[in-house]
Parts: structure tokens; sequence; C-alpha cells
């Protein structure tokens, strides 16, 4: 028994001998798996923004308070703010601000329902032929139908609810007045009262530029110009005064960059790029090009118009921005997997076991990632092939076990 034992051993010893050796001299290969992915091509830099704002100062002696809140949709003539002519605690100035907001709050409530006010009838007699209809399918036992109309009558039921809201949101708004005048009489009668001579977004947020840099000059803003005004862009302490409050159209603004020149050979006014405020959110932001500058110390200065409104842009002057030129989308590969046959460029895959080289077209790359799509549909790439990155050999067709 003893003397297999020996014998054994050394055979085993060969066929792993044999197995080592056949590994170190087949193909080494390594390979990922292809999956869809996208790549843009963009410049990272800060950008200002430009809008049509319509800046109140005030001069009037007075301790002034704001009506409405920060980013609040105001119209014209709507009152913002109103001058007191007593010391105004911060106790008083947080209950004052509270008070207004809610005032506000039910107003506009008020203002959605009220809509519904005339239908209230209508309603009501919605209500009573259910309700006829409910007795009816109940005697008959209907027990599909009744469900039905329990669900409608809940409906209608909660519509004539809301409706009768308003009611008591009237009764709520004038105790919510009452204190309002209850402070107001402890701080001073309001001596003015500022309204928006125009509509907009209201802001109590004022740096200064709002009449340095407007739509009406900005084409001829300069790289060293945005550079400068990057620097100016500091909020002032008008704010913290309370004198000053601008209304801002949130329709429509502006944005400038500097771009360096190589980058803008392929663009022109009129064309629409992306951007993305990623400091604020990874969303995409559609953006026309309106003005290219000339170029200066190798970059130019782009104005981009965008109409899709952001909420927290409203107190930014300056933003960290991606200029997004183009996105590519197809096939993500790592760089180091591109090949050339016959001077056409490729990849090969792993399929049963054996190389086969797949044509593609590069759509864009970076120093290390490519997109590419397959350049003939005889012979295509697919979702999850086994993509070489490497191999000792590359002889298509081989056997590669």
């Amino acid at each position: 028994m003893k003397r297999k034992i020996n014998i054994l051993i050394p055979i085993f010893a060969l066929l792993v001998l044999i197995y080592v050796i056949r590994s170190m001299m087949g193909p080494q290969i390594r390979v990922e798996t292809l999956r869809e992915g996208s790549l843009e091509d963009l410049v990272s830099t800060k950008g200002l923004l430009i809008k049509n704002e319509t800046v109140l100062r005030q001069e009037a002696a007075g301790n002034y308070e704001s009506s409405v809140q920060e980013g609040t949709r105001i119209s014209a003539g709507q009152e913002i703010a109103a001058v007191y002519s007593g010391t105004v605690s911060p106790e008083l100035r947080t209950r004052l601000e509270q008070i207004n907001s809610k005032i506000e709050q039910i107003e506009k409530n008020q203002a959605d329902l009220i809509n519904f006010s005339d239908d209230i009838s209508r309603l009501e007699q919605k209500i009573s032929d259910q309700t006829s209809l409910l007795v009816e399918k109940s005697i008959l036992n209907d027990l599909s139908a009744v469900g039905d109309i329990q669900l409608v009558l809940a409906s209608l039921c909660e519509k004539k609810a809301q409706i009768s809201g308003v009611d008591n949101g009237n009764s709520i708004l004038n105790q919510l007045q009452q204190q309002k005048s209850e402070i107001e009489a402890q701080i001073g009668t309001a001596q003015h009262r500022i309204t928006a001579p125009v509509p907009g977004l209201f802001s109590a947020s004022v740096d200064g530029l709002e009449q340095i840099i407007t739509p009406n000059n900005m084409t001829q803003l300069t790289p060293s110009q945005v550079d400068s005004l990057f620097e100016q862009a500091e909020p002032k302490n008008e704010e913290a005064a309370g004198t000053s409050y601008k209304i801002i159209n949130n329709f429509l603004y502006y944005v400038a960059v500097n771009i360096p020149t190589d980058k803008l050979s392929t663009l022109r006014p009129g064309q629409t790029v992306n951007l993305r405020f990623y400091d604020l959110s990874g969303d995409l932001v559609k953006a026309d090009i309106k003005y290219i500058s000339p170029e200066e110390n190798g970059f130019k200065t782009v104005l981009l118009e965008v109409n899709q409104h952001l909420e927290s842009l409203l107190k930014r002057r300056v933003v960290n921005v991606e200029f997004i030129k183009s996105r590519y989308n197809g096939y993500r590969i790592s760089i180091k997997c591109l090949r050339e046959k016959d001077g056409e460029k490729g990849v090969y895959v792993r399929r049963d076991d054996m190389l086969k080289f797949i044509p593609v077209d590069i759509l864009y790359s970076s120093q290390d990632i490519a997109i590419v799509d397959s350049a003939s549909k005889e012979t295509p790439l697919r979702l999850y092939d086994e993509v070489v990155v490497r191999a000792n050999s590359y002889e298509e067709g081989k056997l590669l076990s």
C-alpha cells in the first residue's frame, strides 16, 4: 500500500506541472463586461448670473419689515414691505414675519378654492343623486355598484368640504390680521408701505451688481471683465439693513462663462448646449448661446440664455457650472480595449472561448474611457460581451481553452 502511494505522488506532481506549464504557455487574457454608458465633452468653470432685476431702495427713516418671504412670486402692486416708526425687537420681527407668511398662504389657498364656489349647488345636487342611487343599489344587493358609489360620494364630499373651508379660512385670516394690527401698534403704525412696480420673484438679497451688469449691456463683456465681476459679487449689508429689495424676472436669465477658445471651435450663437449647476443639482439645464465675445488671452466669454427656473439660483450671482458641449451615448469601454486590424479600429471580444474582432466607431474618448458603437450591422457588439483588455495573443478564431 505504501509502495502504491509512493508511485502515485510523482505521477500527481507531474500532472500538476504539466497543467502549470500549459497555463503559462496558453494565452493570458483579461476582459471587461460591455455595458452602455455616456461621456460628456465639458468645461468646469464659474458662471455669472445676469437677470432682469428691479431694485427698490427707500430713504425714509424708520424700520423696514418685509411683508413677503424670500422667493415669493408677487404681482405688480402687491405690498412687499412696510416702514415702521418704532423699534422692532427680534422677537416681534420674527412674530410679524410668521403672521405675514400665514396670511399670504391663506390668501393663496382662498384664491385657489374660490374658483369652485359657484359649483357648490351642483355638488350638492350630485351628492343627493348619488345618495339616492346608493340606496337603490343597496336594496338590490349590488355590492360592486355600492362600492363604486361610495368612492364617488367620498370624493364629492371632500371637494365640498374644501370649498366650505373658505369661510373657515376667512375666520382665521381675520384673527391673523388682528394679531398683525396688535404688533404694529407696539412698533408704531406703518408710515409707508412699499409695493411692487412689476411682477416677479421677491428677494431681499442685493449685491450692488443689479444695475452694473444687465441684459441690456451684457454683450459688452470681455473675459477680464467677467473675472472682475466675480470678485465684486459679494452681497452687501443692505440686506441686513432692510432698506433695499429687488424683484427678479423669473422667466428668463443669462449665464456668462469664460471658455477656452479651442473648446468653442464648433459652437456658434443660436446653438443649444447643456449646463449643470453641480453644487445645486445634478440635472441638465438647456441653454441657448446668445453671444460669443472676441478672444482675450486664450479665452472667450459666452453668454447663455436660460428659461428654466431654479429656486436655488434666486440669491446667487456666481455659480459653479459645467458647460457641456455634447453628450455621447453608446458602449463604454476602457481605452486599453481598442485595437487596430487591417487599418480598422475595433475591439476583440471573447465568444464561445474564441477571440473575435469587432470593428467600432469611436464616438468620443477621454484619457481613459471611450464611447463606441458598432461600425457594422453584420458584426455588431452585444451588450454584456466580454471585451478583451489584454491578451498574450490576438489570433482570431483560436480556441482559448
